[in-house]
This record gives structure tokens, sequence and C-alpha cells, in this order.
């Protein structure tokens, strides 16, 4: 990043570019597609509109000076004026950018795969700790059972007791009642014995 704004330049369009070299606007977008397909990259906009700097129109002039010679294509003046101007190619800017896309993505990745490791083992732990809960809950479930058998079995427990004591209490009344006759039944014969 810091090549291309350590590099800015003024930015023509093919149009200006045609007017400074007097040529053609096809002509300059010629040289630019011979340019980009022996490696050569220029400057786009978003929608992918070709920006030239100085450098780039003097690398034109060259070519244009250079295929005026007899014998000379034009493939093959700009085959001879790449060498020259190679290393004001973006490519290497654009190459710093992937490289540091790369780095950014490695380093990216490893920070994912580290969350996704500590994502994985809270999901265990999660798990591990579900299990004791679902243990826990399935022994206080037992112990509810346990405390509700007690709770019956003490019920039944009082019930006996109480009937037990309700029996005695009656025999004790029964008892009572049938000494309190047999009193009764002495104290009248003794009474009609004895006149009183």
């Amino acid at each position: 990043m810091e090549g291309l704004q350590g590099n800015l330049e003024a930015l023509y369009s093919p149009g200006e570019v045609a007017s400074q070299l007097n040529i053609q606007r096809q002509t300059v977008t010629k040289y630019a597609r011979i340019f980009e397909s022996e490696g050569f990259v220029f400057h786009k906009d978003e929608k992918g509109n070709r920006a030239y700097t100085d450098t780039n129109i003097s690398m034109f002039r060259r070519v244009t000076d250079i295929k005026n010679r007899p014998g000379i294509t034009l493939e093959t003046a700009i085959k001879g004026v790449i060498p020259m101007y190679k290393k004001d190619s973006i490519t290497s800017d654009v190459t710093e950018i992937a490289t540091e896309n790369e780095y950014y993505n490695d380093v990216t990745n490893e920070k994912l795969d580290m969350l996704m490791q500590a994502l994985a083992e809270q999901q265990k732990l999660i798990l591990e700790q579900n299990k004791k809960i679902d243990s826990l809950q399935e022994q206080l479930n037992e112990h509810r059972l346990d405390v509700k058998d007690r709770d019956i079995k003490l019920l039944e427990h009082i019930r006996e007791h109480q009937k037990e004591r309700k029996e005695e209490m009656l025999l004790i009344a029964q008892n009572e009642v049938a000494a309190a006759k047999q009193e009764e039944q002495k104290k009248g014969f003794f009474a009609r014995l004895f006149g009183k």
C-alpha cells in the first residue's frame, strides 16, 4: 500500500494522453493493451477505465519514436521499451498488496482456527456440564422418590400407631366400663344384702 501512496502521480485520461502525443485515442488504447499482454499493469478506476501517469506518457512517446524507424513494428518497439519502464509498472505494488492480503488472510485464518478450537473446547465443556447436571437431576429424582417412600411409610406407621392407640383406648374404656359395671353389680349385691 505504501508503494502506491508514495508514488502518487497525476493521472491522465486516454484522450489527454492522445492529445499530448498527437496520436489517436485508439492508438493509446492499443499501446496499453499490448503493454498489458506483456505483463505491464496500468492504474484503473472502479469501472475498469485506465488512467495514465507522466511516466506512462513518456513510455508511449518512446514507443512512437522507435516504431517510426524503418523496419520496426509496434510490438517490437513496445518489447524494446518495456525493460526500461518495467519498474514503473504497478505490478510490484499489486504483488505487494497481494502478499499483504495473503499475510492478513493467514493471520485471520490462524485467529479463526484458534476461535474454532476455543469454541470446540467450550462445547465439550458444556456437554460435560450437561452430563453432570443430568446425573445430579437423576440423583435428586431418586432422593425425592426415597423421601416420598419414607413419607408414605411414616404415614402408614403413624396410622397404624393411631389405630393401635385407638384400639388400646377403646379396650381401656371397655375395661373401665366393665369394671364400673362389676363395681356396681358388687355394690348392688352388698347394697341389697345390707339394705343400702
